[in-house]
């Protein structure tokens, strides 16, 4: 433990929340500067644009991002060193390019940066492999996503720095050793209550609804699960909610429709997805009519190989780490009749995100199930269920654990849940279904609804 993290456990509460909006307005400085107001104003102006104009935009900047590569990065230019980097005239010629993975960014992490840490802003991936990754973003490049962020947010009716937000996240704000039941800090510096996802548990829930209930926010956003469970209980126990938010943006796990509709039943508004990445991979956000739309401007997606859903990006904001045809291990479903969306945006649709490649299980014989084909399963439960964990360790078995309102649930409820699960699993995969009295977070703070072990085993 750090000596400041010391000092800030033992401090009072009212003193922490001081730390943490100092810390806050610290932040702000590497985030709104004047590159992000420029780059709000450029964003304004490119949504009113023709696509046509908007893919010339993006040619151009991903011809000039190759080059600072090429030219910057020593990683890069012993890769490209059989291609004749000036024959890169236009998009189509991103093909000539050789693809790069994690593990290769990794290993040679040194001659891929084009800065020093120092003045760098540092992004941290661990991702469901486990394998780290920090990569480094110039001010320019953070300031540019955070405009893009913002814009997204304000088509839809949330201004960030001038409107209230409650954030459930990883970071870790209350000391272990902390007695009182206050599980948020206050970030002065953004209107922002921060909730801990650490301490989400039944006992405690009531006191994060009470709070939220005096803060009022304008806007949730942060951990899926974490708000999905908060919304649970606001439903199970029939609580009242005094405030009314613009809109909720949910960030870091992969959205399911069951769960969409329980903040938007709950919350009395709707829940706006955006895809993006702590690495810096280009943006994916939902318009006004919850449409996911690529924002052209921020970078490029391509599929991995046809007839596969796995894409690699190109992100014009990672001028520290660049990532060129990096093949992040997501998955996406694109709109391939170019579809105009109602909006009047004019960009290229997303159908659906699928997020991490290990977001699935595996039937006996192999066939992948999708989490939100997962999630769906669990749809017709009472609301007498909290939490549900899945975690594969053999093809053929599949544990269910299960976080229950034990005054409610009854065993049939059991059987309900494996016979949904054998319809779509075949009776060739054994359901155990366990009851425990908590299921326990990631590190990062983020609930897995999934657990395949299987797959890493291979």
């Amino acid at each position: 433990m750090g000596l400041l993290e010391s000092f800030y456990d033992k401090s009072p509460i009212f003193f922490q929340n001081l730390m943490v909006s100092i810390s806050g307005y610290l932040r702000n400085r590497t985030r709104y500067g004047k590159v992000y107001y420029e780059h709000r104003e450029f964003l304004e102006k490119f949504d009113k644009l023709t696509l046509n104009e908007k893919l010339k935009i993006q040619e151009d900047k991903f011809i000039d991002f190759i080059n600072y590569a090429y030219e910057n990065s020593s990683f890069y230019k012993e890769l490209y060193r059989d291609i004749d980097i000036n024959s890169i005239k236009q998009m189509s010629d991103i093909k000539k390019l050789p693809i790069v993975d994690k593990e290769m960014i990794r290993a040679n992490i040194n001659q891929v940066n084009t800065v020093e840490r120092m003045g760098a802003v540092e992004g941290h991936t661990g991702g469901t492999t486990g394998k780290s990754l920090v990569v480094l973003m110039t001010p320019e490049d953070m300031m540019k996503r955070m405009a893009m962020l913002d814009h997204f947010k304000s088509r839809v009716g949330f201004e960030h720095l001038k409107m209230k937000r409650a954030t459930f996240n990883g970071k870790h704000i209350v000391p272990p050793n902390q007695k009182k039941k206050n599980f948020w800090r206050y970030n002065a510096a953004c209107k922002q209550m921060i909730y801990s996802s650490f301490h989400l548990t039944e006992a405690n829930m009531k006191f994060y609804v009470e709070n939220l209930n005096k803060f009022q926010p304008d806007a949730i956003d942060g951990f899926f699960m974490s708000m999905c469970d908060v919304a649970g209980y606001i439903e199970r126990h029939n609580i009242k909610l005094t405030f009314n938010p613009v809109a909720i943006f949910p960030t870091s796990e992969t959205l399911t429709d069951s769960g969409r509709e329980l903040l938007e039943r709950v919350f009395g508004c709707k829940v706006y997805d955006q895809y993006a990445s702590s690495e810096g991979a280009p943006f994916v956000t939902e318009c006004e009519k919850q449409v996911l739309h690529v924002e052209l401007a921020s970078g490029v997606f391509e599929q991995f190989e046809e007839n596969s859903d796995e894409v690699l990006v190109t992100s014009f904001t990672t001028h520290g780490t660049p990532l060129i045809r990096y093949r992040i291990g997501d998955s996406m479903t694109f709109d391939s009749d170019n579809t105009r969306c109602m909006c009047g945006m004019d960009s290229p649709i997303v159908k659906a995100i699928q997020g991490r490649k290990l977001d699935f299980l595996y039937t006996s014989d192999g066939a992948k199930i999708n989490g939100g084909n997962v999630a769906n399963l669990f749809k017709n439960m009472p609301n007498a269920l909290i939490r549900a964990q899945t975690i594969q360790d053999e093809m053929n078995e599949i544990t269910i654990l299960l976080e229950v309102d034990k005054k409610i649930y009854k065993p049939e409820y059991d059987e309900m849940l494996e016979d949904e699960f054998l319809h779509k699993f075949g009776k060739g995969t054994k359901i155990n279904i366990k009851h425990v009295d908590e299921i326990p977070r990631e590190q990062s703070g983020k609930f897995r609804m999934i657990k395949n072990n299987v797959n890493s085993q291979k």
